[in-house]
């Protein structure tokens, strides 16, 4: 029997690759978290610069999560 190997270009689900950004980590830095990476700061700081209210938005989103599950 011959093995098939697979090279994958993305990660797996349930594998991080701190390289590439990923919208929960970069939300989490936004929310001011510890969870995330130089690849999610650098693109949340991107997304930041087009639209400045970005981190306001997210926390206010967040207050607003946390007054609807009361």
């Amino acid at each position: 029997m011959s093995q098939k190997h697979h090279h994958h270009t993305t990660a797996l689900p349930g594998e991080i690759n701190p390289n590439v950004p990923h919208e929960a980590r970069v939300y989490d830095y936004w929310l001011g978290g510890k969870d995330n990476y130089e690849a999610d700061r650098a693109l949340g700081d991107e997304i930041a610069r087009l639209i400045p209210s970005i981190r306001l938005m997210a926390r206010a989103n967040r207050a607003f999560l946390a007054r609807a599950v009361r």
